[in-house]
């Protein structure tokens, strides 16, 4: 999903406003720093996924016979090969 820049700074104020809401919180850097913190992980998480996006048209595209997008079997595939290529390079630490 793409987001305009000014929904991505809203939502790094929303974020960092329940962060400062929370008693077992401290911060020890500058509040705009943090957000600016926010924004940047924000962001780069959707060029992550606009990256992998692409990368599951192109395997869905490179199949032998044509398969039309927003059919059943696309649809399908699409998340097989989204869930595939989420594991494969979005590591989530334990």
């Amino acid at each position: 999903m793409k987001l305009s820049r000014e929904k991505v700074v809203r939502l790094s104020h929303l974020i960092f406003n329940e962060f400062n809401n929370d008693e077992e919180i401290e911060f020890f850097a500058d509040p705009s720093e943090i957000r600016q913190e926010i924004f940047k992980l924000i962001s780069d998480e959707m060029k992550a996924d606009e990256a992998i996006d692409a990368l599951v048209r192109r395997k869905i595209e490179t199949q032998k016979r044509t398969i039309v997008e927003g059919s059943d079997e696309w649809d399908v595939l699409y998340r097989k090969y989204y869930e595939e290529e989420v594991a494969r390079h979005r590591k989530v630490m334990p």
